[in-house]
């Protein structure tokens, strides 16, 4: 094996910093493990597990880092013992550059998502899957309105969003007590608004109404419309924190899109100030659950 190929069994590129190319090898290394499979009451493969880590330490012996064998193979994230149900875990590694590996199941479990070791979209099918199983059970009138306002309440109780926004943002400024974080998030202008509304640099109150991110003008006062965001978990992450009242949210208007797909959306930045003492509490949408499956059926 050399170094190129090392590096395609992990997925791995030369621009991925240590952190990057650890959690890419403990990952799959979980998927491929033999001692791991057969916890899951799977078939041992054909020895991946052991090209996987002779990849790995061929890329960090140049270092002069120490390589420490995987002895864990639980799932490492939060448990939320008070969410209503289990859900499962998925992974997936492209292992060549050419070729990825079906998607993995690799734990069960009352798991809090975590942005560094689980795939967004990947959390959100195990989510939906968690809560058609709770609506088929609890009720004979199964249908797509009360699946979603399930699905809603059960990402709330697998989703930290504090702990999430501080691996998701990007880090702008820390201080003794608190650090800012920053987000990329669009206005998509509102129909009937008159005159210019888009005025670079100009800051825009930020606030939540009817489970959605609004955007006005703090200047002029217009309201400008509501925010979204390309990544999908920012609503599940960013949403609570307007909120929070220990969180400070400030944005500015950066650019006008006036062509394409996105014409006549305001580009914004939006900044979280995160008080470092601030921790994510466990929540339990149990009763809220329960009555909606009662009202249902």
């Amino acid at each position: 094996m050399d170094i190129n190929e090392a590096y395609r069994i992990l997925g791995a590129s030369r621009s991925d910093d240590e952190i990057t190319i650890k959690k890419k090898y403990k990952r799959l290394l979980f998927v491929h493990h033999p001692d791991s499979k057969s916890h899951r009451g799977e078939t041992s493969d054909d020895g991946m597990a052991a090209k996987i880590i002779e990849a790995y330490r061929l890329i960090r012996k140049g270092e002069g880092i120490e390589v420490e064998q995987a002895e864990a193979y639980e799932w490492e994230a939060v448990v939320n013992e008070m969410a209503f149900s289990e859900r499962a875990v998925y992974v997936q590694y492209k292992i060549y550059d050419d070729e990825d590996l079906p998607l993995s199941k690799v734990a069960q479990g009352k798991y809090v998502w975590d942005p560094d070791l689980e795939d967004f979209p990947f959390f959100t099918k195990s989510v939906v899957e968690a809560a058609r199983d709770a609506v088929s059970e609890n009720c004979t009138n199964f249908s797509q309105s009360v699946l979603m306002e399930v699905f809603h309440l059960m990402m709330q109780e697998y989703v930290f969003p504090a702990d999430s926004a501080r691996k998701l943002g990007k880090l702008t400024k820390s201080d003794q007590t608190t650090k800012d974080f920053e987000f990329p998030g669009y206005i998509k202008i509102k129909p009937g608004n008159k005159g210019e509304v888009f005025r670079e640099g100009e800051p825009i109150e930020i606030y939540l109404s009817d489970n959605k991110a609004m955007a006005q003008n703090l200047v002029t006062g217009t309201f400008l419309g509501d925010i979204s965001f390309d990544d999908d978990s920012l609503y599940y992450v960013i949403l609570p924190l307007l909120e929070e009242h220990e969180v400070k949210v400030t944005a500015r208007m950066q650019k006008l899109i006036k062509a394409g797909r996105n014409k006549n959306t305001i580009m914004i930045s939006l900044k979280l100030t995160i008080p470092d003492e601030l921790q994510d509490r466990k929540v339990s949408y149990k009763n809220q659950i329960l009555k909606i499956l009662k009202d249902a059926d």
